[in-house]
């Protein structure tokens, strides 16, 4: 149940964010992908869909699986903030360099996480 609560309420942050500060997450979106607009607007919709889904008995196993599949996703991005900092055009205030390496490791803990809870509704 906590780790539920710990995993809706950072999803639904993270959604909220994407759909009200797209500006700032476009601007840390991988140059070699296409869609930047439309891919953080559906990034937002997508983490508050599984904040949501979470919390229904049914799909909360393949939640965790979406969940666990979406931050190894999104380790790409962080990947590519650290690689190619300094060529990002940095929103005002910017991401920290320190900040991208520190958020690195906490994906592997986020996917780690999310795919125990996965394994342990098998």
């Amino acid at each position: 149940m906590v780790t539920r609560f710990i995993f809706s309420a950072l999803l639904l942050a993270a959604g909220v964010a994407h759909l009200f500060l797209p500006q700032f997450f476009i601007a840390y979106y991988p140059s070699y992908l296409p869609w930047p607009e439309q891919m953080v607007l559906l990034s937002g919709i997508v983490e508050l869909l599984l904040a949501t889904l979470l919390w229904i008995r049914a799909v909360e196993r393949p939640t965790w699986l979406a969940i666990s599949l979406l931050m190894a996703v999104y380790t790409l991005v962080h990947v590519y903030v650290i690689t190619d900092y300094g060529t990002i055009q940095h929103p005002d205030p910017a991401l920290p360099l320190w900040l991208a390496w520190v958020r690195l490791p906490m994906q592997g803990v986020l996917i780690g996480w999310a795919w125990k809870e996965y394994r342990r509704r098998a």
